[in-house]
């Protein structure tokens, strides 16, 4: 199954249609099209004390939401993960948006995607600068989507 369709099925079990899925990773795409290109591949990690939810940290609450975290690069995740220090040894997996979308619309602890950007910005609350994807907004643009068809 490709990365759209993930989306889009789990979509569905929300209660979207799939054309108001289709429409809504369309949006997510156009937003982090950046000169054009919008990567295929992301790269999250884990670090070794976490306990599977994602990229964070081991001392943060469970009821204080959460933001998934993305690289476009596996070099600038591993910088991010080792200048952080969330751990010796975190583990990088490669993920399409439509698998980190369809995380953002399953898990409402999850607040926002947040994809960084590849500068060396000085980093915003332990995170680094980038595009965000706010929970909220895509399950806004799938009401929308949903309503027009």
């Amino acid at each position: 199954m490709d990365d759209a369709q993930i989306f889009i099925n789990a979509a569905y079990q929300s209660g979207y249609g799939a054309a108001a899925a289709a429409a809504a990773l369309a949006w997510a795409r156009n937003r982090l099209s950046t000169g054009g290109t919008t990567p295929s591949r992301l790269y999250v990690f884990r670090g070794a004390s976490n306990s599977g939810d994602g990229v964070g940290h081991a001392s943060i609450s469970p009821t204080r939401p959460r933001v998934l975290l993305a690289f476009t690069s596996a070099d600038a995740a591993l910088s991010f993960a080792q200048a952080s220090g969330l751990g010796s040894a975190p583990r990088l997996a490669a993920m399409g948006l439509g698998q980190l979308l369809t995380v953002l619309i399953q898990r409402p602890m999850i607040s926002a995607l947040l994809v960084a950007d590849d500068s060396d910005s000085p980093l915003q609350a332990g995170l680094p600068v980038g595009l965000r994807i706010e929970r909220t907004a895509l399950l806004d643009q799938l009401q929308i989507a949903d309503c027009r068809l």
